[in-house]
């Protein structure tokens, strides 16, 4: 049996400064008392109850607590947790890791702004709490797709994750998540100590016959290793103690690995692996500590211990029979100890000695050789131990029997090679990510997907991943050999998981990255609308969907896109940005139009006569709109050839009026109008009219003008010269 202790195993920082940070100021003296578990484990707080430190869960009575300290632990807490405290005079610890603080100041930072949070977490987690209350009410909390589907579709938004979220989780929510919100400031705040502790848990699940998971059955953390660990490891046990430890379904031969949640102490996780050292019926071949170099200390001192009592024991029966011993028998003990022992099962490397057609001796360092036989080179036997090995060669083979009847120990290389393959299988999947692509042919359609071959190996291809598109009826792929990729290795069955799909989806990736290096910025495209939503338009031009923000669609403001655009209708755009990577494209359709101000010169001339349609009065006159996004004023003094108190005297909004076009300022997109000209214009055109008296009103007659004959003289005085010039 092989123990292994995980490397990212116990305490992370933020727990282990939060804990120690107790532990010191109890023993300082201090009266202190946490608000809420300090961490998810029970050893840890009874441990801590025993120094004096108490627990609340709400703030209520905190005035019988004047004159001790608060603790906020390391998954911190709201700001009217630390405003309670302060209001009561009470001295505050703030254990709260630095990563979750971090984010703190961070979704702080975002509601000052105004700008929208979302949290990937469990809602009712003590973290996920604290970072909700620094937020405040305009911020969300999605775990799920049915909780992304219920955010309501956000201009901006800052996403931030709670710390121990599984980095799978986020990047299932991520895209969904983008698609709700047009700007997302996406932070993946998932502490990098969690992400490690989740992947070497991920690493060493696929390479065990026995998961032990360590930890409170309350941590969330601790139960989504358990969770991961049990995904790729069925006999995955989850321990909160060492009374739990289970020996009885363990085996000689398997390979154990033990991990632990954040919340659990070192000494607990020592406590495990020495009790399953030291169980009777287990032979622990190796073991290696990644945790603490005390627990690598601790089991190599109890094997000291245990050699110093067995060489004790052998010295002792050694001088007690030494005179019954013979020369001969002291000669064959002597030879007996210069061979090794070996047992079925074992992997050792030999060297060849002799060659045969039919079998290869192997020496070994046993008592006798050992046999590798013709099979071992073949699928049928066919090929020839001497075509491949050479006498002197080294390899590495299985002992199969110790004796096969007439003394032989017999050898497996296709054991060993089949491990080397399937370690080959396991790392492309691993480290490779599915990057290589194998053969598979297909031979059988089951429940759910198809069955095939990889180079001999057992491939299972699950019907999701068997095409981009859904398929009814499997039956089309039997007898075929598709390209695939290893997606994961089922250790428990011995056979691959493999995927179709993602060779398919990544000719497809190849298409569309050589379909968008098609579009440039300041393209026209046409395209037709598929979608609206209330901040925009979807646009299909041709196999890609851009986006028609509403900002875009019209110089004048409108309420909704479907307002002016309806589902189905070809348009015209300009391509405004485009992002091969993210898979963006940003289209502009009111840059191809002029803007409403640029043109106003030219349309309305200074003295025409237009209609216009009165949209809203003020003190001071009416505005009116010439067309959609310019408006002209009718100055008071301009709406009638009297004087008027108010607008509404005369005319009222929604009301038609004829007006003569004064003056056009297209810089300041003002345009002033009058009524009052048109109306005195249209009174000089009126012919006039006799005036007619009434009877009440007084005549004044003009006397009639008398003729009358006036000559020079009558102006200038005669005098005696008359006559003369």
């Amino acid at each position: 049996m092989k123990i292994n202790i995980a490397k990212n195993a116990g305490f992370c920082f933020g727990v282990k400064n939060a804990v120690d940070t107790v532990i010191k100021n109890a023993k300082e003296g201090k009266k202190l008392f946490i608000y809420g578990d300090i961490i998810h484990n029970q050893h840890v707080i009874d441990y801590l109850s025993t120094l004096g430190v108490k627990k609340i869960d709400d703030l209520n009575g905190l005035h019988r607590l004047k004159g001790e300290t608060a603790v906020i632990r390391s998954h911190g807490a709201p700001p009217e947790v630390y405003e309670a405290f302060l209001k009561e005079g009470i001295e505050v610890i703030d254990a709260t890791c630095p990563f979750v603080k971090r984010i703190h100041d961070m979704v702080k930072a975002a509601e000052e702004k105004g700008v929208a949070v979302i949290i990937v977490g469990e809602e009712k987690h003590p973290e996920v709490l604290g970072i909700k209350g620094w937020a405040g009410d305009n911020s969300y909390v999605v775990y799920d797709e049915q909780d992304v589907d219920n955010l309501p579709c956000l201009e901006s938004a800052v996403l931030v994750a709670q710390t121990t979220t599984p980095k799978s989780k986020w990047l299932e929510l991520l895209p969904l998540i983008k698609e709700k919100v047009l700007n997302l400031d996406a932070n993946m705040t998932i502490c990098e100590t969690t992400e490690r502790r989740q992947e070497e848990a991920e690493k060493l699940a696929k390479n065990s016959d026995v998961m032990i998971v360590v930890g409170g059955k309350n941590s969330s953390n601790t139960k989504r290793l358990y969770d991961l660990c049990k995904k790729y490891c069925k006999r995955t046990y989850h321990i909160e103690n060492i009374n739990e430890t289970v020996l009885e379904n363990l085996r000689r031969t398997d390979i154990i690995n033990i991990i632990a949640g954040a919340s659990t102490p070192d000494w607990l996780i020592r406590e495990v692996f020495l009790r399953m050292s030291e169980n009777e019926n287990m032979l622990v071949e190796t073991e290696t500590v990644g945790t603490e170099d005390t627990v690598k200390g601790e089991i190599q001192a109890e094997e000291m211990r245990a050699n110093e009592a067995s060489e004790s024991e052998g010295q002792s029966a050694d001088g007690q029979n030494e005179t019954l011993k013979s020369s001969d028998d002291s000669f064959m003990e002597e030879v007996e100890k210069s061979f090794v022992k070996i047992r079925r099962g074992q992997f050792v490397i030999g060297t060849v000695v002799q060659l045969t057609d039919e079998e290869a001796f192997v020496n070994i360092g046993y008592k006798s050789d050992g046999i590798l036989t013709k099979s071992e080179f073949s699928v049928d036997g066919s090929i020839s131990p001497k075509s491949i090995l050479n006498v002197g060669d080294e390899v590495e083979v299985e002992i199969i029997s110790l004796n096969d009847g007439q003394g032989n120990v017999l050898l497996s290389k296709k054991r060993i090679d089949a491990r080397a393959k399937w370690n080959e299988f396991a790392k492309d999947a691993e480290e490779g990510k599915g990057e290589k692509e194998y053969t598979c042919k297909i031979n059988k359609v089951i429940k759910g997907g198809l069955l095939g071959k990889i180079e001999g190996y057992d491939t299972f291809i699950p019907a999701s991943q068997t095409s981009l598109k859904y398929v009814e009826d499997l039956k089309v792929f039997l007898g075929k050999e598709l390209s695939v990729v290893i997606i994961e290795i089922d250790k428990a069955k011995k056979r691959i998981v493999a995927s179709h799909r993602a060779i398919l989806k990544k000719e497809e990736e190849k298409k569309l990255d050589e379909l968008w290096s098609r579009y440039s910025k300041g393209d026209q495209v046409t395209g037709t609308i598929k979608r609206i939503t209330d901040f925009g338009a979807f646009v299909d031009i041709g196999g890609v969907d851009a986006l028609l923000h509403i900002k875009d669609i019209s110089w004048i403001n409108i309420k909704s896109p479907a307002d002016v655009l309806s589902v189905g209708q070809v348009i015209t755009t300009l391509i405004l940005y485009v992002d091969v990577q993210r898979r963006r494209i940003s289209l502009g359709l009111k840059q191809l139009s002029p803007k409403p101000w640029d043109l106003v010169e030219e349309k309305y001339l200074i003295g025409s006569v237009i209609d216009v349609k009165v949209v809203r009065t003020v003190p001071f006159g009416a505005f009116v709109e010439l067309e959609p996004g310019v408006d002209g004023l009718i100055h008071i003094s301009q709406i009638a050839n009297r004087r008027l108190e108010r607008a509404e005297d005369e005319i009222k909004v929604g009301d038609i009026v004829k007006v003569k076009v004064m003056e056009v300022d297209a810089k300041k997109k003002k345009i002033s109008l009058s009524r009052r000209q048109l109306i005195i214009e249209e009174q000089e055109k009126a012919p006039k009219t006799e005036e007619k008296h009434t009877e009440n009103e007084e005549r004044y007659e003009i006397p009639p003008v008398k003729e009358m004959t006036v000559s020079l003289g009558d102006f200038f005085p005669k005098n005696d010269t008359e006559g003369e010039e």
